[in-house]
């Protein structure tokens, strides 16, 4: 599964990140649209920087809560393959709200293997439900000259699956302590083979508790789980969703959905679950 990925055995030979110096604020910062608005698009990567074709990247979302708010964010990815401030969506509403400080199990961390030519720049923007300005900071590693070629598998597009109203995902209930039941997330429109799932907490007072979400492919009676016990912390009143098993979402997400394919999400709670926990899978295909 990782060699697909390009891992192991694939010798990165050229890497461009945006984290240029150990910090408590890392990478890019960016302004968020506020009152569900989109903001406008940051530069993360010049033409410059992106010097070589890309064909795995990392996003790394982070410093975005407020103790006592409901900071619900998503994030896109644009793409301007000549180089220019011209960008076009790549990847469309990542859900990443509630986001702390480093260290990274506080943000929102997401590795998506989608091709990006050489020569292009690369930005990102954000919307929230928030009313009050507010900026979060953006980490973004991108890779690319592989030794292996042959061990690198990269996507020519992303597709969401899961209805966003007001940067809030679609909703599910965890179980207190047992599973919850399956909730769909919606159907693929192209087949995709990696997912990377987002979890939000539409909510400004939930009370500090674990939880475990899968996400899977099935149909209504059977399920194919791609991603198991992605974990989730939250802090209670200083509101930051902390992912606190990353690594579930950035190695379990290697599975062939066909077009028509019904994703779903379920979870289980430590304690009796917060009200609007929500979710939205992001495909990568082609």
């Amino acid at each position: 599964m990782l060699g697909q990925l390009g891992y192991p055995g694939a010798g990165w030979g050229w890497k461009y990140d945006n984290v240029d110096v150990p910090a408590a604020t890392p990478g890019t910062s960016v302004a968020i649209g506020i009152s569900d608005a989109e903001g406008s698009w940051v530069q993360v990567a010049s033409s410059a920087n992106i010097a070589q074709d890309v064909y795995l990247f990392t996003l790394n979302f982070s410093n975005y809560n407020l103790s006592g708010y409901n900071l619900n964010c998503c994030l896109d990815v644009g793409v301007d393959p000549a180089g220019g401030s011209s960008y076009t969506e790549v990847i469309q509403n990542i859900i990443c709200g509630m986001a702390g400080a480093p260290p990274r199990e506080n943000a929102a961390t997401f590795v998506f293997p989608l091709f990006i030519k050489a020569g292009s720049s690369v930005a990102v923007r954000g919307s929230s439900s928030y009313t009050v300005a507010a900026n979060a900071r953006v980490q973004m590693t991108f890779y690319g000259r592989p030794r292996r070629p042959d061990l690198v598998r990269a996507g020519q597009y992303a597709e969401g699956v899961g209805s966003i109203t007001n940067n809030v995902g679609v909703s599910f209930t965890p179980g207190n302590g047992a599973e919850g039941s399956w909730a769909s997330l919606g159907s693929t429109t192209r087949p995709c083979w990696w997912w990377q799932i987002g979890v939000g907490i539409s909510n400004s007072a939930v009370a500090a508790q674990y939880t475990h979400v899968d996400l899977a492919v099935g149909d209504g009676s059977s399920y194919d789980i791609i991603i198991e016990n992605y974990g989730i912390y939250h802090y209670g009143t200083a509101e930051i969703t902390s992912r606190f098993y990353p690594h579930r979402g950035l190695i379990e997400g290697n599975w062939e959905v066909p077009a028509g394919g019904t994703l779903y999400v379920r979870g289980r709670c430590s304690t009796s679950p917060g009200t609007t926990y929500n979710a939205r899978a992001i495909g990568i295909g082609g």
